[in-house]
């Protein structure tokens, strides 16, 4: 009943603050009649006048029309504690109504109005906002100031907490106003708190104004934003003059001497070019030092790491793998990161479904969806090709290098290989975000401002995970700080499997066992359903992003990396013996994703029976992708190992790193920029999905281009090494 109330009382709300008398101001549909006949026909006010009958009423959508007079509801504007130039700006839009001005009519028709499938949950009522911020009318005061003066459309989203007695708890009612630009938030709110106090003078619930925003974009030059401008017009300028460098000077066939490396000598000729180069590289003095300068070689080669024809032709090379490399890796990579937008495209549109409330039990019943509700084991499957991969090729240099190895050198590859990226993707997200869209929900800067401005150095030395969810910049970072733990610690586990095989299975079973048992202690503290808790910030906090919470698929990784090596992936197995693997595997990963099926469909596991799933689920999962990964080697692979291993996924797996850290910026993108909820369908839903997932490839391979490949380029000319 209380949901009701304050549906009609909304409805009142959308009209009350611009009646005047209820007798003198015509029907709604009827002004948008007039609004529409002007537009299309050019018809002056008074011949609109004359077609239509000016004293018709305002429609009404629901049964509430005693509430539309001031007279009878003692509805008085002057009351509402608002600033002169807002009750001026109000009674401007009250005589455009009654002179069916199409600029009122318009503001009017912006506001808010009640949808169908409220019950359904859609509780977000924008208005129009473009239509909004687009109205513009000129009014001349000659009697006072002589002066002609503009009143614009201004937008304003209002979030309104309404108490449901059903589930205890406060719904937050999000709808959009239109009014003149004289009024800013504080008038809104006055505004909104009067008319609320007086439609619901006599209920028992307390309705309040939660918050009221402008949402403008406005330029400011922030120290992240000038930061962010230097770096990026370097890099700008870096990319297109290592480019043209690349392809008009190192690439042409005339200038071999350049590729030889003969081109620092002062003898050589200067090449035979096209006629405005050769101009330019005449024998005047300034040809001779631009000749010099372009075939330096040191600057040559850091030129070339810059070089989007370079870098690009490597990334997108489609080449299968050598057999010497760890077959299926790159389909697994990939196959997760699909994985992982696949969830996130829910989560990130979970808050705009018009229809939740229905669809959300429908899409959880289903068998299929348990997919999308279990995409928190993709995570673990990096885990565990980061601990095999690192495992695998650091036994192969302890053996090279008879159990020795530059470990200077190995912590500051991981961490030269992953920051420079993470941290440039996060100085621009938090610099220019609030200028990439607009639309009622776009928020004045990046949805994690705050948190950005104040705790970026976490990101920077990967602890970010140790904090509250509510203090986390880039929060789908937690991974990454993960992932750099795994690897600090990765020569303790690592090492002793290289000269004391048992004491690393030791340390590798204690820690397997110490995460399952953590598991299990907060899943029952914290009355976990299978992967879910009714407290999903702590849930997050204290299981979900925790070290000792995740560090099983990773040391499975490491020892799956220690077998293939020791056994130089040289493994004879039974043919029964290998498909009883693969029928092991199978059924592992299957548990895992479907197992949650019978209790989200409502039948109440004991908590028990819930703390050994999530105590042991991630364990179980990492097992059977082991298996995979480790059969494909091995030669047991088969149609799926010619499946993982196939070319098609090599461009799209060395870009996994960056759509990682970009798709999250575009799902907020959308999902900000919208002007309305969106009814959700799997038909709606899977080509959000498809969008969301090319759109993080190709801005993935830009920000490769940009902040990930020239870093890589870097290392090797800093470490004086042989670009592969």
């Amino acid at each position: 009943m209380a949901l009701t109330q304050t549906v009609l009382g909304l409805v009142v709300l959308a009209v009350c603050h611009c009646s005047k008398h209820s007798q003198d101001i015509p029907g709604y549909h009827d002004l948008l009649k007039q609004g529409f006949s002007k537009l299309v026909t050019k018809e002056s006010d008074q011949y609109v006048l004359d077609r239509y009958d000016v004293k018709t009423l305002i429609q009404r959508t629901v049964s509430a029309e005693a509430l539309l007079s001031r007279k009878e509801t003692g509805l008085d504007l002057s009351a509402a504690n608002i600033s002169e130039s807002c009750s001026v700006g109000v009674k401007l839009l009250e005589d455009g109504l009654q002179q069916r001005s199409l600029w009122a009519i318009k503001m009017l028709d912006s506001f808010f109005k009640i949808p169908s499938g409220v019950l359904d949950g859609d509780i977000i009522w924008p208005g129009q906002y473009d239509e909004c911020i687009k109205i513009n009318q000129a009014f001349n005061d000659r009697l006072t100031y002589n002066m002609t003066f503009l009143i614009h459309g201004k937008y304003f989203l209002a979030a309104l907490l309404i108490p449901v007695n059903l589930i205890k708890t406060n719904l937050s009612m999000r709808v959009g106003l239109c009014l003149p630009d004289v009024c800013d938030e504080t008038d809104v709110r006055e505004l909104l708190e009067y008319y609320l106090g007086i439609l619901f003078t006599n209920s028992s619930s307390k309705y309040e104004v939660n918050s009221v925003s402008h949402p403008e974009t406005k330029f400011e030059r922030t120290p992240e934003f000038i930061i962010a401008s230097v770096i990026c017009s370097v890099v700008g300028f870096l990319l297109l003059v290592g480019t043209l460098y690349d392809m008009f000077i190192y690439q042409r066939p005339e200038n071999s001497d350049i590729v030889s490396g003969r081109f620092n000598k002062p003898e050589i000729e200067p090449p035979i070019l096209n006629s405005d180069t050769a101009h330019l590289l005449s024998t005047s003095s300034q040809g001779t030092l631009i000749h010099r300068v372009l075939h330096n070689r040191k600057l040559g080669k850091f030129l070339l790491t810059f070089s989007i024809s370079t870098n690009g032709s490597k990334v997108l090379s489609t080449e299968a793998p050598p057999p010497t490399a760890v077959q299926a890796v790159n389909g697994v990579r990939v196959l997760s990161m699909s994985w992982v937008i696949l969830g996130h495209t829910y989560i990130f549109l979970i808050s705009n479904f018009k229809n939740l409330i229905p669809v959300a039990p429908e899409l959880i019943h289903r068998w299929t969806f348990q997919i999308v509700l279990n995409a928190i084991f993709s995570v673990d499957s990096f885990f565990l090709l980061s601990g095999l991969l690192v495992s695998y090729l650091t036994l192969h240099e302890l053996e090279k290098r008879n159990g020795k190895i530059n470990w200077l050198l190995f912590y500051f590859h991981r961490f030269w290989r992953l920051t420079p990226p993470l941290m440039l993707v996060l100085l621009v997200y938090t610099a220019y975000f609030q200028y990439w869209g607009s639309g009622p929900l776009w928020p004045p800067r990046s949805p994690d401002y705050d948190q950005c401005s104040q705790y970026w150095w976490r990101n920077l030395l990967y602890i970010q995970n140790f904090f509250p969810l509510s203090e986390e910049c880039v929060a789908w970072g937690w991974y990454l700080a993960n992932d750099m733990q795994f690897y600090v610690i990765s020569p303790l586990l690592i090492y002793p499997l290289y000269r004391k095989p048992l004491i690393g299975y030791i340390l590798c079973f204690a820690l397997i066992l110490m995460q399952a048992i953590y598991r299990g202690i907060i899943s029952v503290s914290l009355k976990m359903t299978m992967n879910s808790s009714t407290n999903q910030e702590k849930f997050f906090d204290e299981l979900y992003q925790r070290p000792y919470a995740r560090i099983a698929p990773y040391v499975v990784g490491v020892l799956t990396g220690f077998f293939m090596w020791k056994s130089r992936r040289q493994v004879r197995l039974p043919r029964f013996v290998a498909l009883l693997g693969w029928v092991i595997a199978l059924g592992c990963v299957l548990a895992v994703i479907f197992g949650t099926t019978h209790e989200n469909r409502g039948h109440k596991n004991s908590l028990s029976v819930d703390a050994l799933y999530n105590s042991l689920s991630v364990l179980t999962w990492s097992l059977g992708v082991a298996w995979i990964i480790f059969a494909c080697n091995t030669g047991y692979g088969g149609f799926i190992n010619t499946f993982l291993s196939a070319g098609i996924w090599s461009p799209l797996s060395r870009l996994t790193y960056c759509a990682y850290l970009v798709h999250p910026v575009i799902m907020f993108m959308y999902s900000l920029c919208q002007r309305y909820t969106l009814y959700a369908t799997d038909i709606n839903m899977i080509f959000l999905f498809l969008g969301f997932w090319m759109c993080t490839y190709g801005v993935a391979f830009f920000v490769s281009m940009a902040f990930e490949a020239p870093m890589i380029g870097l290392e090797r000319l800093l470490l004086k090494k042989q670009s592969s």
